[in-house]
């Protein structure tokens, strides 16, 4: 599922990138997708609440309610930077691109609030569907997001608009998939008890739910403060969309790796179960490694970068360094997601919080040691700062992790 899902985010990229001068409508593109990821990441969350808390119709209606909530809190922020001229200051400022790159960067900002009440529905449908483990039904919604994602782009590959046009493709698509969404799930919405159970009070969804606002947006937030620092370097659009590109690859390749969260939370409810999944863990370690490692093969990352994402030669040069580092990252995204989703099932989301301050961290102490070189390749610093986020919330959370089993009599007491 989760692999499909970023699968639209690599194919507007790809259709960016056969665009003449591709590198300032990449750069566009990138910068206001990470922001719009960023800016949402509250509302994204708002899935992993559901599971744990959805029991009947009146707690999804709540979680509706909370979900609203969630968006108050950056919706005002949103729109200071989509329709202010601090907003384009903003991007000049922090990214270090030309105005023109900017006023796209904003526009395509702006189109991403759409995007918003979308996902509102599509994340109470899925986790419904998820509940009734019904995920070939999430599937499905992902292959229909993609079939209109690829009539948007067919119908818009004449128009001159650059980056706009993947901002655009990409609210499409995913409002086609929340249409989808609704109808899959009203069946298991119907089935539900009107009041089966006490409501759970906004305060304990918000108990429960702050550490995993915190984790997803350091999830989004980590692409975007690489961003910031990869705008200061000498060639900021070249490091910008090359990272952009390179990032967007990766959410594909380890697309079922960020869906573990989320797998490993729905299926774990003792400490048997956690030692399942545990071993299945490992066994996707080591599948997605292997498949990272293939791009040591010269013909094999040539066709990648040149005929399916259509780099120019320039570009594919300066990806190639870290793109053979990815291995590296394919461990250490597997080991967070597991972790995480083990206090996630056992509502110990405490750490959680901590571990996504302390990834924003790593990536900071990367970007400065960067700035320091003159002539650094940003997509390296991209991905070393990508592994070192995942590696720092590993540690972090997998000390929680061994901590209650030792002193707290286990994980799921």
């Amino acid at each position: 599922m989760a692999e499909l899902h970023m699968l639209s985010h690599a194919i507007i990229s790809a259709f960016l990138a056969r665009m003449p001068d591709p590198e300032p409508i990449l750069a566009a593109y990138s910068i206001a997708f990470y922001l719009h990821a960023t800016l949402g990441s509250p509302v994204w969350a708002c899935q992993f609440v559901a599971i744990s808390f959805i029991r009947d119709r009146a707690s999804v209606i709540r979680l509706f309610i909370f979900s609203t909530q969630t968006f108050l809190l950056v919706g005002w922020l949103w729109a200071l930077i989509a329709l202010t001229p601090l907003g384009l200051s903003f991007f000049i400022l922090a990214f270090g691109v030309s105005e023109a790159v900017a006023t796209e960067a904003q526009l395509c900002v702006l189109i991403s609030t759409l995007i918003v009440p979308c996902v509102f529905f599509r994340s109470l449908s899925y986790a419904l569907l998820m509940l009734n483990r019904r995920t070939t039904l999430v599937t499905l919604g992902t292959v229909i997001r993609l079939m209109g994602l690829f009539a948007i782009l067919t119908g818009l590959q004449d128009s001159k608009s650059g980056a706009l046009i993947g901002m655009v493709a990409l609210t499409g698509c995913i409002a086609i998939e929340s249409f989808y969404a609704v109808i899959a799930a009203r069946k298991y919405y119907l089935n539900l008890p009107t009041n089966g159970e006490p409501l759970p009070k906004y305060r304990e969804l918000w108990r429960f739910g702050w550490p995993v606002i915190l984790m997803q947006i350091a999830e989004s937030g980590v692409a975007f403060t690489v961003s910031f620092f990869l705008g200061r370097l000498l060639r900021p659009e070249l490091a910008l969309a090359a990272f952009g590109v390179l990032d967007a690859m990766m959410r594909v390749m380890l697309g079922p790796l960020r869906n573990l969260t989320q797998a490993v939370q729905t299926l774990t409810n003792n400490r048997c179960d956690a030692i399942v999944i545990g071993k299945f863990t490992l066994h996707l370690a080591i599948i997605f490694t292997l498949i990272m490692c293939t791009f040591y093969n010269e013909t094999i990352r040539q066709y990648a970068l040149e005929d399916i994402m259509g780099l120019p030669l320039s570009m594919v040069n300066y990806i190639t360094p870290a793109l053979l580092l990815t291995p590296l990252l394919a461990l250490s995204m597997t080991a967070a997601a597991y972790t995480r989703g083990q206090l996630l099932a056992s509502r110990k989301t405490g750490a959680i919080a901590f571990a996504s301050a302390a990834r924003i961290l790593a990536v900071c102490v990367t970007g400065l040691i960067a700035l320091s070189f003159s002539n650094v390749n940003g997509a390296v610093v991209g991905v070393i700062a990508l592994i070192g986020a995942f590696t720092c919330e590993t540690i972090i959370l997998g000390c929680k992790v061994l901590y209650a089993e030792r002193w707290q009599g286990g994980l799921f007491r």
